[in-house]
């Protein structure tokens, strides 16, 4: 074999070993992101609510609404603390401008509503409406309790609160329900087991502890939106608090997570 040969068999040798390579490279790659692609959802769900991508804190926020999806059955709505203080109310004594988190909610039959007391020193009592005629009062409930009411019925309807405060002001809230369920469906499931999801407000400058113990206790961080609070009215001095969007396990009974948010609020620096 003279030296051209030689060169020549040298190099198809060195060809044959790259493109080897590059086949075994391709399918380690392959195999490394196989799990990501093709792993269970519920794993990557709970991995994206961890890392905030939704935008529903914001939305709340900005838009005072929120539209439940089909799969959540339980919807916590927050009675802020302070939240019964009117607009522009002893320079704005309230944290945010809206008594309930959300004050509007959107949602299919047969979900259950939640009213949760998150108003430090304050008793609640509230009565649910359909074209101005009650169907439902919930009873006096004091802080960090819960009253709750199952809407089968497909319409619009209102609620507010039987105390009038200061200068007259009521709170106030709506509920549009509609029905997506594609037939009656069983309006008799047992919400003690179905998905939920419910709003918090806490202080910023302690969020990674809150968030924290909120993901001890079983929860799981949907969104979070940061907003500087009313309270220092025009000045412009109040604090920065956090609105966190918070999911429960569908294994998680409603009277535990409950309970849990109870303990949770319990601890939160406002009075």
């Amino acid at each position: 074999m003279n030296r051209r040969q030689s060169l020549l068999a040298s190099s198809l040798i060195f060809l044959s070993l790259a493109s080897i390579g590059l086949n075994l490279l391709f399918k380690n790659v392959n195999a490394s992101s196989s799990p990501l692609t093709n792993g269970p959802a519920e794993s990557m769900q709970f991995s994206e609510a961890n890392n905030s991508t939704s935008n529903a804190a914001t939305d709340i926020f900005s838009s005072e609404q929120y539209t439940l999806s089909d799969n959540d059955k339980n919807l916590v709505i927050l009675i802020p603390n302070e939240g019964h203080h009117g607009p522009g109310e002893d320079d704005e004594a309230r944290f945010i401008a809206q008594s309930f988190v959300p004050e509007t909610a959107a949602i299919n039959k047969g979900t259950n509503m939640i009213w949760f007391n998150g108003d430090v020193g304050h008793e609640h009592d509230i009565v649910v409406s359909s074209d101005a005629t009650p169907i439902y009062q919930t009873g006096e409930f004091t802080e960090f309790e819960a009253r709750n009411y199952t809407f089968n019925d497909v319409g619009k309807f209102s609620y507010a609160d039987t105390v009038e405060y200061d200068n007259g002001y009521i709170m106030r809230g709506n509920i549009n329900v509609t029905d997506d369920t594609g037939g009656d469906g069983d309006l008799q499931q047992t919400i003690e087991t179905s998905d939920t999801i419910g709003i918090l407000m806490v202080p910023t400058q302690d969020i990674s502890q809150y968030t924290s113990d909120l993901q001890n206790r079983g929860f799981v961080i949907d969104s979070m939106h940061n907003f500087q609070d009313l309270r220092g009215g025009q000045s412009g001095t109040g604090d920065e608090q956090t609105l966190i969007v918070w999911r429960a396990p569908t294994n998680m009974q409603i009277t535990s997570v409950l309970s849990q948010l109870s303990e949770f609020s319990s601890q939160l620096p406002y009075s």
